[in-house]
């Protein structure tokens, strides 16, 4: 057993190591042990937070959990125009804080809980003039998109036999804020919207497996209508040994129904992610994670919108799980690196886009 100042070192090494982030798109990490993993927890079932990845898992777990996750996200962007121009637009460090609470009955095979997080978050202002339009006329080119949205999760899971449960729950949808500017038609403001989830958990001594849908959401914001993409998840998860455990999931985002105020639609198409985590326990006390996972580009040359760069991108993340006491300690980071997309269909904005994103964070949890 590690004495408090080794645990106390391990836990600084494990924040100075990790961090997940996401350049694919605009979704971001809702929890730690997530980030540490690649995404891939759908079947994991273990820590709080993966009640916000299936509210299925819960009922497996007696007593009371909480959590909280704070997520620090940079991602950073470039554009090399087809005249030779380029362009960086700025982004800052978005904080993410994201809270998860279970509770499972004791006389009832059933178990609540609730999951306030950050899922979706955009943040990026390019510098005036990056875009100069062509020879013709201007372009409506963005100047500031700010998106931030909360969404509040409550879940019931309900346990249809020893190794088998089920899991649905709400999504409400409230915008922090929603600015979509751009160099003829600026809008802000905010609004609400209502979605809803569901969710499978199958577990054995070896092996579990997960399977959730997150349905499709429309916000009212800025003047129009925000449309969040329904997003299905699938994993299994395999315990070689009780130490050493690894999970692949795979992910179906429907972002062809996508949607911001400033766009009649994005024009994105359906994106597959594929994701491989790794967890080892070298002692009752401290957990190694890593993971790693492909993101595919939802945009195409011809429906890029620079408000929002999309990019394919290839995420590696690393982390550590330490229990100090009564708490439990988690730590991950991650780092995203996308292709390059070339956009040439004479609107104004050819060029080649290029996206990147660190993530680090760290959560603190309870068993009551």
């Amino acid at each position: 057993m590690l004495d408090w100042k080794s645990r106390i070192a391990l836990a600084a090494l494990g924040l100075g190591l990790v961090a997940q982030a996401q350049a694919a798109d605009f979704s971001v990490p809702i929890s730690v042990v997530g980030l540490s993993e690649a995404g891939a927890t759908v079947a994991d079932g273990g820590p709080v937070s993966s009640f916000g990845d299936n509210p299925a898992d819960m009922v497996f777990f007696p007593g009371t959990r909480m959590g909280l996750d704070i997520i620090a996200s940079k991602p950073s962007y470039t554009f090399n125009g087809a005249g030779g121009a380029s362009a960086s637009p700025s982004s800052k460090l978005n904080i993410l804080p994201n809270l998860f609470v279970t509770h499972r009955f004791d006389s009832l095979p059933l178990a609540v809980g609730l999951g306030i997080t950050e899922p979706y978050r955009i943040n990026t202002t390019w510098p005036t003039g990056s875009f100069p339009g062509t020879a013709n006329a201007p372009v409506n080119a963005p100047v500031k998109t700010d998106l931030q949205l909360i969404d509040v999760n409550p879940g019931v899971a309900y346990l249809l036999l020893p190794d088998l449960s089920i899991g649905v729950g709400v999504d409400y949808y409230q915008s922090i804020s929603a600015t979509f500017d751009s160099t003829l038609s600026p809008a802000s403001g905010t609004g609400g919207g209502v979605g809803g989830n569901i969710g499978l958990f199958y577990t054995t001594e070896t092996w579990n497996a997960g399977l959730s849908y997150r349905s499709q959401a429309n916000i009212s914001a800025a003047g129009g209508t925000i449309t969040l993409p329904g997003r299905a998840q699938a994993g299994v998860r395999y315990r070689f040994t009780p130490a050493l455990a690894t999970e692949l999931d795979v992910d179906w985002t429907d972002w062809s129904s996508a949607k911001l105020p400033n766009t009649p639609s994005l024009g994105w198409k359906s994106a597959l992610a594929y994701r491989l985590g790794l967890s080892y326990h070298l002692n009752q006390d401290l957990e190694l994670r890593g993971g790693l996972a492909h993101e595919s580009n939802p945009a195409t040359s011809s429906s890029y919108e620079a408000s929002v760069p999309a990019a394919a991108s290839n995420l590696l993340a690393l982390g550590a799980g330490v229990q100090l006491g009564d708490w439990h300690w988690d730590l991950g980071a991650s780092y995203a690196l996308s292709g390059s997309t070339t956009v040439n269909n004479g609107n104004g904005f050819d060029g080649t886009y290029k996206a990147s994103a660190f993530s680090f964070g760290a959560a603190l949890s309870r068993h009551f």
